[in-house]
């Protein structure tokens, strides 16, 4: 039934190419299952336990994994061989893949060189990041209308975006004058880190609604929005509560755009609005909103009801509900929504079984 109901998102896609990968905190087995049944397509035991998350290439050909102790390795899909696998010289527990001719697989975690990139196919290092001091890697995105990652640190109040297209322009280092007076350093633009301050140091990044802008929590659980164009914080929105990642997900309409924000066990939740960074509403779910998720400019609504788990597809500019699945029982909170490949979004639960999925045939936002 739920391929049925995926079809209201968007045309669905074939089985083989709308999958997911899950694997448990920590497990060495991994499975590859089909969006919209959950049935198995394949698995695969990793020769250690995984470090970070899985993350499947743009077009859907690949899947990478990072192991604990230090190994990159990349797997085939649909059937999951062993293709590459790379030693590294720090444990990852962040991935991130950019999709295209100049794709680049980013693998960040904890020390004074904790983040390289790597040749999405051979997994050899392309180029080594460091600091003088040692940093730890709190979340990577990839925006593809950029094609460049963000990049946000769990101890250091700053941010980085960095560009992997080979045509990116440089990156000029020096002081305001020297701008001016054509002094300043030009570094090459592939990989050359484009550094801006943030107030606090960051726990979780979301995408936004349009390719420059990115919400962020600090570590303190407080929302800000960066704009990428300007490359600063911007706007820290007045909430009603303390917002989680996974309670958060950009939408955008006609005219209109921002993000869906749910407290940790609100039944409703707040509608920021670029137009002015103020709360324009609430969107009621009717029930506890457990997850959130970006779908093609609206937003995939996870929510408790009387006969189990609802999950509805909401126009938040129309505030427009579209059930989508119900009825879904035995999980085990808390819930998130997993991307997958071929525009697979799955709901899993705490021990990460599947327990809906929708595909699309477009990323949409991510």
């Amino acid at each position: 039934m739920l391929a049925v109901l995926a079809a209201a998102i968007a045309a669905p896609v074939s089985g083989a190419d709308a999958t997911v990968a899950i694997a448990a905190p920590g497990a060495r087995q991994f499975v590859l299952l089909d969006c919209t049944s959950g049935r198995t397509v394949a698995s695969a035991v990793a020769p250690d336990e995984l470090a970070a998350e899985l993350v499947a290439a743009p077009d859907g050909r690949g899947l990478y994994a990072s192991l604990r102790g230090g190994a990159l390795l990349r797997y085939s899909l649909p059937d999951l061989r062993e293709q590459a696998r790379v030693a590294l010289e720090f444990e990852a527990t962040a991935l991130a893949v950019g999709g295209g001719p100049d794709a680049v697989v980013l693998a960040g975690g904890r020390g004074t060189g904790a983040m390289s990139a790597h040749d999405p196919a051979t997994l050899a290092e392309v180029h080594r990041f460091r600091l003088p001091q040692p940093f730890a890697v709190a979340a990577m995105r990839d925006v593809p209308a950029r094609r460049r990652f963000v990049v946000a640190f769990a101890d250091l109040a700053e941010a980085w975006e960095i560009a992997y297209g080979r045509d990116a322009p440089p990156v000029l280092q020096g002081l305001v004058h020297d701008y001016r007076s054509n002094e300043a350093v030009p570094l090459p633009g592939r990989f050359t880190p484009r550094r801006f301050e943030l107030p606090r140091p960051t726990r979780a990044l979301i995408a936004g609604p349009a390719p420059y802008e990115v919400a962020r929590l600090d570590d303190a659980g407080v929302l800000g929005i960066v704009n990428l164009d300007v490359r600063r914080e911007i706007e820290r929105p007045a909430l009603a509560a303390t917002a989680v990642a996974e309670r958060i997900a950009p939408w955008r309409g006609e005219t209109r755009r921002g993000w869906l924000i749910a407290a940790a066990g609100a039944s409703d939740a707040e509608v920021l609005e670029t137009s002015d960074w103020k709360v324009s509403g609430r969107f009621d779910a009717g029930g506890e909103i457990l997850a959130l998720a970006a779908v093609g400019g609206r937003v995939l609504v996870a929510a408790a009801g009387p006969g189990g788990i609802t999950v509805s597809q909401v126009d938040v500019s129309r505030r427009i509900a579209e059930p989508l699945a119900s009825g879904i029982a035995a999980a085990r909170l808390p819930l998130r929504f997993v991307q997958g490949s071929g525009g697979c979004l799955a709901l899993v639960d705490r021990d990460r079984r599947w327990l809906a999925g929708f595909a699309a045939p477009a990323p949409g936002l991510r």
